[in-house]
């Protein structure tokens, strides 16, 4: 008996892909979303006892043409489904992200919107990686999880249908945080030249090619590899982050924090070929650290951070499982991390002529970013990613000074407990006209001020544009060394600079006070900052 190979039906005028679930996949199939091609675009479908998509055509030809791809893909979709999920490598995860980012770059290169368009786009990205695309909600890790998925759920799916993968649920965040930030640089890309700024071309050595791993299939598949277990890395590290957002007070771990670890431990599963949290030795993590000095990629410096971040995880498992695993000592406890020769604080530090430098291109940009954070980082000593964040409502006014508050309220993120804090406004920020720029906005606005990827974003121009490239300089680092020493220089009382820059001393008293009484004072110290010696903007 010859098989009937399907073909478009025609339904009122319409015709449509049906077609009938496999009998293999009755019991997983139903219920879940697929996206499959109609005339090259991708379109969502909810899988019941068939699948039903309009082709969008009344015309026999184009319906036939149409269904050919809708159905290739659905065959694809099919042994995705069949399969075991793919581990994805790291990666291999960034260079589906970087396919996404390519499609976004090139599909808006003639025609590319507005200015407008795009900045709205970035603050719906922002609000979702946050868990607050609705504002009204307080930001949990549910929420997180919910509006990253809404917001570029539908984006990995596509890429997944196309490479005929599936992943475990464990790796999707993962992913989702790949496709979320190559999405913001594709919109700030696509921003530039709706201003009419084309010289970033949009193409991105960043990310790798795509290159699939071998097919495995559920008879050869190794389940040390492939079986989700609760003693994963990725599972250990999941469940901490649940831990740390626990209760009613809980802290969330920080975003950035979490991909450290994320990060190291992939990079140790790789080399060792297992996600398996239950049966690492001291050789393994030994051989690794070898690994990655022979291949001279990474500092030492950083080789050592990679293996401390291991060890944390492990220290976490340990945790959690009440000391019934590794119940001897924690096996990364005996590798040694390699040595190295720490950077002099004086050559991570802006001169004053770099500093000059530095404000005065600054002075010169119409971009955000580039135009104040280098300003703010200068005048506070505050970290990057804290003055980044900034949002108008977090600027206020007592009595004749201004000053700005950093809090994890609203989904910020900062260090730690002692990061949070209300930083005076130096007198020469107020003369270099900042509160005139955050005026621009309503006074309680929740909008960022800066982009998401503000911190790579100015990184990069310091060294490209306006030219920095002393290897030792850090570019953003670099003005907090800076504030500290002027403070030095202008009297500042180390209580009111270690309180200004968020420093941590150990002190018992860092959980006292800090009312707004203290502010008046607070202010007097800041104006004691000598500022960095410049021609005026009148003369600029």
């Amino acid at each position: 008996m010859s098989l009937v190979m399907p073909s478009p039906v025609l339904i009122s005028r319409r015709f449509y892909l049906r077609v009938r679930v496999p009998k293999d996949l009755l019991k997983i199939a139903p219920g879940r979303t697929i996206h499959l091609p109609v005339d090259g675009v991708w379109r969502p479908v909810k899988v019941g006892s068939a699948v039903k998509l309009s082709l969008e055509t009344n015309d026999a030809a184009a319906a036939k043409t149409r269904f050919g791809e809708a159905y290739a893909a659905l065959g694809q979709a099919w042994e995705a489904m069949r399969s075991f999920p793919a581990a994805l490598t790291h990666k291999q995860m960034l260079a589906l992200a970087g396919e996404i980012r390519g499609t976004f770059v090139s599909a808006f290169d003639d025609e590319p919107g507005t200015a407008k368009m795009w900045a709205h786009v970035l603050v719906k990205n922002q609000r979702a990686t946050v868990g607050q695309s609705n504002p009204l909600k307080i930001s949990t890790p549910e929420t997180i999880a919910q509006d990253m998925e809404r917001r570029f759920g539908s984006f990995v799916d596509i890429k997944l249908a196309q490479k005929g993968l599936s992943i475990s649920p464990e790796q999707r965040p993962q992913l989702l945080q790949h496709v979320a930030q190559a999405l913001d640089e594709a919109a700030v890309v696509n921003m530039a030249k709706a201003d009419g700024d084309y010289s970033n071309g949009g193409v991105s050595t960043k990310y790798p090619e795509y290159a699939p791993a071998p097919n495995r299939s559920p008879t050869t598949a190794d389940p040390k590899h492939e079986a989700a277990t609760a003693a994963t890395f990725t599972s250990v590290i999941d469940e901490e982050v649940r831990r740390r957002s626990a209760g009613k007070d809980g802290m969330p771990m920080r975003d950035a924090t979490v991909n450290k670890f994320r990060g190291a431990a992939e990079g140790f599963r790789i080399f060792r070929g297992s996600d398996d949290a239950t049966m690492v030795t001291a050789r393994e993590a030994h051989d690794w650290k070898q690994a990655m000095l022979d291949e001279g990629r990474l500092s030492n410096n950083s080789i050592k951070q990679r293996l401390q971040n291991l060890r944390t995880v492990l220290e976490w498992a340990r945790q959690h499982s009440f000391g019934e695993l590794y119940s001897t000592g924690n096996p990364l406890d005996v590798v040694k991390p390699p040595a190295f020769k720490p950077v002099a604080s004086d050559a991570i530090t802006y001169t004053i002529e770099e500093a000059q430098t530095v404000l005065l291109a600054a002075r010169r940009q119409t971009r955000a970013e580039t135009r104040w954070l280098p300003w703010l980082c200068a005048y506070s000593g505050a970290r990057i990613n804290e003055v980044a964040q900034l949002r108008p409502k977090n600027f206020f006014q007592l009595e004749d000074d201004w000053f700005f508050r950093l809090t994890t309220t609203g989904g910020k993120t900062l260090k730690n407990r002692t990061s949070e804090r209300i930083v005076p406004i130096h007198p020469a920020l107020v003369q270099e006209g900042l509160l005139d720029f955050v005026g621009t906005y309503p006074p309680q606005s929740e909008v960022r001020l800066f982009i998401p990827s503000s911190t790579q974003t100015v990184q990069k121009w310091v060294r490209e544009k306006v030219g920095l490239t002393r290897k030792e300089l850090a570019p953003s680092h670099g003005w907090r060394h800076l504030f500290e020493d002027l403070c030095m220089n202008g009297g500042v009382s180390d209580a009111a600079r270690n309180y200004m820059t968020g420093r941590a001393t150990g002190k018992s008293s860092e959980g006292y006070g800090k009312s707004q009484a203290m502010l008046p004072g607070l202010a007097d110290q800041m104006r004691k900052v000598p500022a960095i010696p410049l021609e005026s903007k009148r003369d600029a």
